[in-house]
């Protein structure tokens, strides 16, 4: 669980992260956002291929779907959230073929705290906040086949994320 939850939040902070590319100023900056949003990562089996797929959201930076079907995949930014309450729905296209993840992905146990400490792109990175985990019923319905997709990495965060210019 303790990976999961490090996992979960260097996927949040990967994203933020690639925002503060660049020079740093001659004084130390420091900003603070919330970012609030879901991670949902799931594995399975198509046509005898691995599958991959993740529904990523984060309030501040969009929501990113992305599937990986044997050696195929691609991605898909959306303006929409891909869950609406506990219902999931995310839908791209892969070699031609509609591909469609969907089900319910419900709130379920304790929050657990998340604190993270980094350096990265010449920024300090300190993350405070919480994941609650998902409990997910989700299927992957890709072409004129629908299989289910086990979701372990799943869950809804809201992070503070400080970053300060290392000098």
């Amino acid at each position: 669980m303790r990976t999961q939850l490090i996992t979960g939040s260097l996927a949040v902070v990967a994203t933020s992260a690639l925002i503060g590319l660049g020079a740093a100023p001659a004084h130390a900056a420091t900003t603070t956002e919330t970012e609030r949003g879901h991670l949902v990562e799931c594995t399975g089996t198509i046509h005898g291929k691995d599958v991959y797929a993740s529904v990523y959201e984060n309030e501040t930076y969009g929501n990113v779907f992305q599937l990986v079907v044997g050696e195929k995949g691609t991605s898909r930014e959306a303006a929409k959230p891909f869950l609406d309450g506990s219902d999931v729905r995310a839908v791209l296209t892969l070699a031609g073929k509609k591909a469609v993840v969907k089900g319910t992905a419900d709130r379920v146990g304790k929050k657990l705290p998340v604190h993270e400490e980094m350096d990265d792109a010449g920024q300090h990175i300190t993350v405070d906040g919480f994941h609650k985990r998902l409990a997910t019923d989700l299927t992957l319905r890709w072409g004129s086949r629908t299989v289910p997709l086990d979701c372990d990495n799943a869950f809804r965060y809201v992070l503070e994320v400080t970053k300060t210019d290392i000098e």
